[in-house]
């Protein structure tokens, strides 16, 4: 038993919390024993004095431990995940999954939702009429055994100390913390029973993490906290200046992801070499290959031949979702176009901006409370180092409440630079791994 007041204190003066001390704070916030305001507290001490390995590790541990717990090992299989730290026309998830399974993995994701500009898994997820995020836990042992993967929501069930603590963090000016971010994304993926965990670390002005530095840090410290909690961990350092493929927005990153693994050919490159990236990492990690030249050339069998497009709507089909019924009513919306005000080549094209224009549009959430439009989003015409000529479309926007285009197209206007050279662009949206 111990004193809140006096936990707080020794934080806020600099002293490392025991494991003892942070397992109880943890349990008695979730019980509804400690105040929000206590609890606001401990996270903007934790902010401003930092947290230990040893403190990190054990809020980690607890956060875990505040629900349940899966297993899944007696399936005979081994079991990887993977997990982004967000951004802009990110839709890598949605082809992983099928993927990774369909080499003989389990996948088991739980993902996030989208706040600010950057788009959250669930909310693409959901965008297909019909589909389901929430199952019992039968439900989803036969999710496995029939397809080899879910994608489901954070629940009430799951992780709920991370469900309080991110709430309070997100108005408190505190989500800038790397032990608090690391326990919030680590404690998620150790209730999943996995054998490998590959993070996407972005970087770049879509990023929550704009410097490599600060995106080297948080590496560091989740590599060390997941070492200690016996989770085998690889990170991919990736670009974020300008979106990752041509759709950004809830349905239209799923259509996306449905057509590039339709079609290896025709993928937009950046998505298709990240993600042979990381579903790389993941089949070595997980020992469902042997070397990376064995991992490429089964993610690169299943795709090529289609084995992986049907994995994806079999998926699709087990958690409730009408395709066809969802590319039907879609196809039926007026895009609002935005086109080129000059000639010249694309130099740039920020992915924040255009961010916050899908943000604009619906595609995203102000606030935790806000509703996603699924149907809100961009299909971009142009990437860096096209060409343009005045007049010619570089954009088409969608939304449910076409009053939202006019902002919207202004916004999106101002992620666009123009040079009347060919810009130098980056090789690949890799930037390393650790």
């Amino acid at each position: 038993m111990f004193i809140t007041a006096e936990l707080l204190r020794k934080k806020r003066d600099g002293g490392e919390l025991s494991p003892e001390e942070v397992s109880w704070f943890v349990a008695q916030s979730v019980r509804g024993n400690i105040t929000e305001a206590q609890i606001a507290a401990f996270l903007m001490a934790v902010c401003i004095r930092g947290l230990s390995l040893r403190e990190t590790v054990a809020l980690t541990q607890a956060m875990r431990d505040s629900g349940i717990r899966f297993s899944w090992h007696h399936l005979g299989k081994p079991i990887a995940d993977k997990h982004s730290t967000g951004g802009v026309g990110d839709k890598i998830s949605l082809l992983l999954v099928p993927l990774v399974s369909a080499c003989n993995i389990l996948v088991p994701m739980i993902s996030g939702r989208a706040l600010g500009h950057t788009g959250g898994t669930i909310d693409k997820w959901e965008s297909i009429h019909g589909l389901r995020t929430s199952f019992s836990l039968s439900e989803l042992e036969q999710l496995l055994r029939q397809v080899g993967a879910f994608i489901i929501g954070q629940s009430e069930e799951i992780v709920p100390a991370d469900r309080l603590f991110y709430r309070l963090r997100d108005v408190t000016a505190t989500v800038e913390s790397i032990g608090l971010i690391t326990a919030s994304i680590l404690s998620k993926k150790l209730v999943e029973d996995l054998d490998a965990l590959v993070m996407d670390i972005k970087v770049g002005s879509g990023a929550f993490l704009p410097t490599l530095d600060a995106a080297q840090e948080l590496a560091h410290t989740m590599r060390s906290v997941a070492a200690e909690l016996g989770l085998p961990l690889r990170v991919l350092f990736s670009r974020m200046e300008s979106p990752l493929g041509f759709a950004v927005g809830n349905w239209w990153e799923i259509w996306e992801a449905e057509q590039a693994l339709r079609d290896y050919a025709t993928a937009p490159s950046d998505v298709r070499e990240l993600t042979e990236a990381l579903a790389v990492e993941m089949l070595l990690l997980s020992g469902g290959a042997d070397s990376p030249q064995q991992a490429l050339q089964l993610i690169r069998s299943v795709w090529q031949s289609g084995t992986a497009w049907e994995r994806f709507h079999a998926l699709v089909r087990a958690q409730g979702g009408r395709w066809e019924e969802s590319s039907e009513a879609y196809k039926s919306l007026q895009p609002f176009y935005l086109s080129a005000w000059e000639d010249g080549y694309l130099a740039t094209v920020d992915a924040r901006t255009v961010g916050m224009a899908a943000l604009l549009l619906g595609a995203g959430r102000k606030t935790q409370h806000d509703t996603v439009d699924p149907a809100a989003g961009i299909l971009l015409y142009k990437k860096p180092g096209d060409f343009v000529r005045r007049g010619e479309a570089l954009a088409a926007l969608f939304s449910s409440t076409p009053a939202s285009f006019p902002p919207a197209a202004e916004m999106l206007r101002k992620a666009y630079q123009f040079s009347p050279e060919p810009p130098t662009l980056p090789s690949s949206p890799i930037l390393g791994f650790l």
